[in-house]
């Protein structure tokens, strides 16, 4: 007897191992179950879907907050970092650390203050309201509190990534005798100048110029307070004067580990000053990976 089921593939009954009941047909409880299956593939399918069309946006590590309080006197507010420890690694060596911010530029006050915490560094913000006035004010600040040395770094600097261990050796080699020390400049002629050490980047400095990045002892302060006047001169040349005379000490790092960073405008010419060579492990590149979830851009 010719049977009489459909001979199309597509009939349920032609499904392998498909329990059937007695009329051969598929039973109940089993077709409930493959379209049960099937609607389970369609919605897993349409995830995926739209999990390919937009996927979700990689959450950034957790950053710690950076707090804001008025400085002092003034109309301006400054980042207060937290105390990460012995100055020995939390200042790089030095009793204290000022970071001056020029207030023209707002973006670099939380860039600088994620990139000291990144790194761990304790630093002290002062707005630079006046670019010989404030640097000025530093000095004094530095008498006033007896801090042995200070290191000063511009709000506009970056620095390597490493630079705990760079300073630690820049600190075992410093002669003891120091008033400025140029961990960071843009003097051109600095790798000819006599080694004090024997630490071959190390340098009597011969014109480091820019003070970006550069250390003061407490002797230094007082030298610089007590024969600098404030005038219409670049303080630079104002400092430069005073090694001129013999009445500072200046040592600086042939390669320095501190470089100001440039501007649109400087990064769209590719111009930077003689004797800054450019980073092998940037800080700040690093901070930009940090805060983009490890993501370049």
């Amino acid at each position: 007897m010719k049977s009489e089921l459909p001979e199309s593939i597509h009939d349920e009954a032609l499904l392998p191992h498909s329990p059937t009941n007695y009329n051969g047909q598929p039973s109940h409880p089993y077709r409930s179950r493959l379209l049960l299956l099937l609607l389970l593939l369609l919605l897993a399918a349409g995830s995926v879907l739209i999990w390919s069309a937009d996927p979700p946006t990689k959450e950034a590590p957790a950053k710690e907050s950076v707090h804001l309080r008025p400085y002092k006197d003034t109309g301006h507010r400054m980042p207060v970092l937290p105390i990460y420890g012995p100055s020995a690694t939390a200042q790089l060596g030095f009793a204290h650390i000022y970071v001056l911010h020029d207030p023209s530029h707002p973006t670099r006050l939380l860039r600088m203050a994620h990139l000291l915490q990144l790194l761990q560094l304790t630093a002290e913000f002062v707005p630079a309201t006046d670019p010989f006035l404030s640097r000025m004010s530093i000095y004094r600040d530095i008498r006033q509190h007896s801090y042995a040395s200070a290191l000063i770094l511009d709000d506009s600097v970056d620095m390597e990534l490493n630079i705990r261990s760079l300073m630690r050796v820049a600190h075992e080699n410093l002669p003891g005798d120091w008033d400025m020390f140029f961990p960071g400049h843009c003097g051109a002629f600095e790798g000819t100048q006599d080694q004090p050490s024997g630490m071959a980047a190390l340098r009597m400095a011969n014109m480091p110029i820019c003070l970006h990045a550069h250390a003061v002892s407490l002797k230094g302060a007082h030298q610089i307070v007590k024969h600098v006047k404030p005038s219409q001169e670049i303080i630079e040349m104002a400092i430069m004067r005073l090694k001129e005379r013999g009445l500072l000490r200046m040592y600086s790092l042939d390669v320095p580990v501190f470089t100001p960073r440039p501007s649109t405008e400087e990064l769209r010419k590719q111009d930077r000053p003689a004797g800054n060579k450019r980073l092998e492990i940037s800080a700040l590149s690093h901070l930009s990976l940090w805060q983009n979830g490890g993501k370049r851009f």
